[in-house]
């Protein structure tokens, strides 16, 4: 996927990747909990009064994170095994830029010629809804950062 410079910029001046990899290095695959699946009412009951998520209609696993800038909107994906994605969309008056922080963060890297993850797109995985609330308020504040870097460089 490719990015808008100023996007890749924004990323880099915020040190995007080093949060993000440390927030993967911080929750990462549990040998045997690929199958457990955390169902979304335990995740809204945990986020009560810590971050504000509201579940999307259809199939899957999908919140809506509140209190962002009207601008900027992040969609949190719970997928297979507990592995947390992101989509992330930052309306600045010039364009919009839509990501997801793995692909961003790799781009970023490689755009910065330094060298790729191994494995190149690792995600957040959580065993628990306490879990999962940590790990989206912190990607709440990567994303917050994120827009102000955009608007800045933009």
């Amino acid at each position: 996927m490719n990015y808008d410079l100023s996007l890749l910029e924004a990323a880099n001046n915020v040190s995007l990747c080093s949060a993000y990899y440390e927030l993967c290095n911080n929750y990462p695959h549990i040998p045997g909990s690929g199958s457990k699946k955390t169902p979304f009412k335990e995740i809204l009951a945990a986020a009560e009064g810590i971050i504000i998520l509201s579940k999307l209609r259809g199939p899957g696993t999908v919140f809506k994170v509140g209190g962002l800038p009207e601008w900027v909107s992040l969609n949190i994906i719970i997928q297979s095994g507990g592995s947390v994605e992101t989509d992330i969309i930052i309306q600045h008056p010039q364009q919009e830029y839509r990501a997801t922080f793995a692909i961003l963060s790799n781009e970023t890297l490689k755009n910065s010629g330094l060298s790729e993850k191994n494995p190149g797109y690792p995600r957040p995985i959580c065993a628990s809804a306490n879990d999962m609330v940590i790990v989206i308020a912190r990607l709440r504040e990567l994303t917050i950062s994120l827009a102000k870097a955009v608007l800045n460089v933009g």
